[in-house]
Parts: C-alpha cells; sequence; structure tokens
C-alpha cells in the first residue's frame, strides 16, 4: 500500500517529443506527469512546508483565544 501511495505521489516520468528538421535537432526532453489529485496534494504540502511557522503561530493563538473565552465567567 505503501508503495503504491508513493508512486502516485511521485508520480510518472515521461519523455516530450523531439523534433527534426532541416538544420535543427531539439532532443526529447524528460517531465513528470502527475495525477490531478497527487498535484492538490503536493500542492498543499508546499504550501505547508512554506508557511509552517505562521500556521502553528495563528493555531496557537486561536487556540488561546477559544481558552480565555470558556474561562469567562458566566453572569
Amino acid at each position: 500500500m505503501i508503495k503504491a501511495i508513493k508512486r502516485w505521489y511521485d508520480g510518472e516520468a515521461k519523455m516530450t517529443e523531439g523534433y527534426s528538421g532541416p538544420g535543427i535537432v531539439i532532443m526529447p526532453a524528460p517531465y513528470t506527469e502527475y495525477h490531478w489529485t497527487a498535484r492538490i496534494a503536493r500542492t498543499i504540502v508546499q504550501f505547508y512546508l512554506s508557511h509552517w511557522q505562521w500556521i502553528w503561530a495563528t493555531a496557537i493563538a486561536l487556540l488561546g483565544i477559544y481558552v480565555a473565552y470558556l474561562n469567562i465567567p458566566a453572569k
């Protein structure tokens, strides 16, 4: 199961079409094709890795506000 998830997340390596014309040769280039759900997952992971500091700071601040609200005595 782990291998299938890893294969899904890593995508499939493919080659582009090469071109050969008069005096021009373009070699095929490799690229990786991801499933659309893997692209979404990769975007979420990249966002978290880039912004984890403010995500955790915001979560802790909101949790603190919620705990403070719960400790307000009822009238």
